[in-house]
């Protein structure tokens, strides 16, 4: 059977699954899926819904009929929902093995601990059913109308998932430094590689893992926080209950051969990794939260009261996201209070042919009572890192805009137009970046050993500012010993400061560039009462320190900047390598014929590059896809440190 006629089949089963168990799904939504091959294309076999078949190239839920505002399209029993709301909150944990009189200590398991477990029980007795079923050879009967998460069959919703997700957990080492060189996400997932590379652990030293490597900070997750959880549920009968001891299946032995201590060999929690990593992307990709509020009122239920999430929702995961602001938003997800069902219904008339989409955004998931959001409070960043994707229509066409002048969408010269300010043009929820306490302070140190200071103590001295009463000293050096005043003040402050559109000049990195210039004096009358102190801008107002701490900050930006520079030799290419495949098209986008290629490097041939794809991207093929992604969220941050440059840059001028 081919691919998208079994998507299609899974689709009818699942409708009728969630029609048995009393709920709703309206008979003029229809599943859409992309067409699998160029042949596919060409036939226009696709689908078969021929109105849709040159439109659109994502799986979704459109309407083959039309539907009226007020109708509800989707009814979600809470039965269905595929949570972790029955499983106990508190559990105990063998104490340290290095010490075995160490007495069990009580732990609290989180909601996503609680979902993922139950997400975990519920694939593994499918697969042993499946594999029961393919031994005798008969068929288990389904079982029907069942209120108890436990006791219902969800081999429907289990099939309807996708085989593969778009996480970025699925994102190569080679697609992360390529795509995400200087992020905040890439830095990240490249010091989770780091961390692990040296434990000896023989699923992370393999060349066999296709992966990146920092799946195995995943796997390090499970080992000591999941396992032990599952270990409790087993011994009170609520994990592995049927038949505990049976064989692992064939799935589960696929990771048989990258085992080589007899222990995990033994041992079917690390034989169940695999689900337990494919239970990760799709918690992340498709789960949803609602807010306690939507728990509260209505007829009393089995639904915690406390538990706001994750929830695998069956039929109404299949929809796509449109933000609230966007024209294909047409429903929002509602928690009915007398009954907790999960509800959606149509906001306005629906014509033939139109995507059925909603906000993914927890802040626009709303009960009946409540109005919903007027803004999505994702960034481009935590949609990617969530759900796998970011909203290129949208985030990429707002961050476009903000780099490129009205007259061409770019200057002659290539350089950054004055942008007013960022947060008119880029609104709340754009991508932050982050500076590191590290990254503050070298540039700190540099700036202390060059000849600005030389240069700002004449200038003090030829302009009379020294008569004036206007002050410069020797800058001090930063001592490495843990009990000294101003390594304690420093270690008090975090490690990493978040710049925003809307707040880069933050106390914090004010006071981590002061720590690095004041004299000792000065700082010991700070300290007299505690190891800590937070200064404000006020002490831009000096003008020896105002301007050091200025230039530091710029200096920084400046530095930090280079971070996000990738260029790539493509004459060196071969059709193994990550980029290859999508090279022509880069190429065309930034119209470079020359021996390398570069982004990350000047925001304007990047918004440019970008406005291009976005617009020549319309088959959505997925190494283009992943590169839009990543110069999104690569643009977004630049723009929040270049709103940080620009504003010390004024400032210092003022001084």
């Amino acid at each position: 059977m081919a691919a998208n006629d079994n998507a299609k089949l899974h689709h009818s089963d699942l409708s009728r699954w969630i029609k048995l168990h009393g709920g709703t799904v309206h008979e003029n939504l229809a599943l859409h899926t992309p067409p699998s091959s160029a042949k596919d294309i060409d036939d226009g076999c696709h689908n078969d819904h021929q109105l849709l078949s040159t439109n659109y190239t994502d799986r979704g839920i459109f309407a083959k009929g039309p539907i009226t505002m007020g109708e509800e399209m989707i009814r979600l029993p809470a039965s269905l929902a595929l949570d972790g709301h029955e499983l106990p909150v508190t559990y105990h944990q063998d104490g340290d093995t290095s010490s075995p009189s160490a007495p069990a200590q009580p732990k609290n398991a989180s909601n996503w601990l609680r979902c993922i477990s139950s997400l975990m029980n519920t694939l593994h007795q499918l697969l042993e059913k499946e594999d029961t079923k393919s031994k005798s050879n008969s068929t288990v009967a389904p079982e029907e109308g069942k209120e108890s998460q436990s006791e219902v069959d969800y081999a429907p919703y289990i099939k309807s998932l996708p085989k593969q997700y778009d996480s970025l957990l699925n994102w190569t080492t080679v697609e992360i430094q390529s795509y995400l060189a200087g992020t905040a996400l890439g830095v990240n997932a490249l010091h989770a590689e780091d961390d692990t590379k040296n434990n000896n652990d023989p699923a992370t030293s393999t060349n066999a893992i296709s992966q990146s490597q920092h799946d195995a900070a995943l796997r390090c997750r499970y080992r000591k926080t999941v396992i032990p959880y599952l270990k409790h549920l087993q011994s009170i009968g609520m994990f592995l209950s049927d038949n505990s001891d049976s064989k692992i299946n064939s799935y589960e032995r696929e990771t048989k051969r990258q085992k080589t201590s007899p222990e995990e060999q033994n041992d079917i929690f690390e034989e169940l990794y695999p689900i337990f990593r494919q239970g990760c992307m799709c918690i992340s990709t498709r789960a949803f939260h609602m807010s306690s509020h939507n728990d509260s009122g209505g007829a009393a239920t089995t639904v915690s009261s406390d538990y706001d999430g994750p929830y695998l929702l069956p039929y109404i995961d299949l929809l796509n996201h449109a933000p609230l602001s966007s024209a294909k938003h047409v429903t929002t997800l509602r928690r009915d209070p007398t009954d907790k069902s999960f509800v959606m219904i149509a906001e306005r008339d629906i014509s033939v042919g139109e995507e059925i989409c909603h906000s993914y955004d927890v802040a626009d998931t709303v009960d009946a009572t409540r109005k919903q959001s007027e803004s999505s409070s994702f960034t481009s960043a935590q949609l990617l890192q969530t759900f796998g994707f970011v909203d290129v229509d949208q985030s990429g066409r707002r961050i476009v805009d903000f780099f490129l002048d009205d007259r061409d969408k770019c200057n002659d010269n290539n350089t950054l137009p004055n942008p007013t300010d960022g947060a008119v043009y880029l609104g709340h929820n754009i991508t932050p970046a982050v500076l590191t306490k590290d990254e503050i302070c070298d540039a700190c140190r540099e700036l202390s050993r060059s000849t600005y200071i030389t240069e700002l103590h004449n200038l003090m001295e030829r302009s009379g500012m020294l008569d004036e009463g206007w002050q410069y000293w020797d800058l001090p050096t930063m001592s490495s010993n843990g009990n000294d005043p101003r390594a304690k003040a420093m270690d008090n402050l975090p490690s990493e400061l978040i710049v925003s559109s809307e707040r880069s000049l933050t106390d914090e990195l004010i006071t981590i560039c002061c720590l690095n210039f004041l004299p000792d004096d000065t700082l010991n009358e700070l300290l007299e009462d505690e190891d800590t102190v937070l200064l404000n801008d006020e002490v831009l107002e000096d003008f020896f320190l105002g301007k050091l701490v200025l230039q530091a900050i710029i200096n920084t930006v400046k530095l930090k900047l280079k971070s996000y520079e990738v260029v790539v030799d493509c004459s060196g290419l071969t059709g193994e390598d990550t980029i290859f495949p999508i090279l022509p098209a880069l190429r065309e986008a930034y119209s470079s014929r020359s021996a390398s290629l570069c982004w990350g490097k000047n925001e304007v041939a990047d918004a440019r590059a970008l406005s291009k794809l976005i617009a020549s991207n319309s088959q959505h093929l997925p190494g283009v896809d992943k590169f839009l992604y990543g110069l999104i969220v690569s643009l977004e941050e630049r723009a929040s440190l270049i709103q940080l440059r620009k504003r010390a840059c004024d400032l210092i001028v003022q001084i």
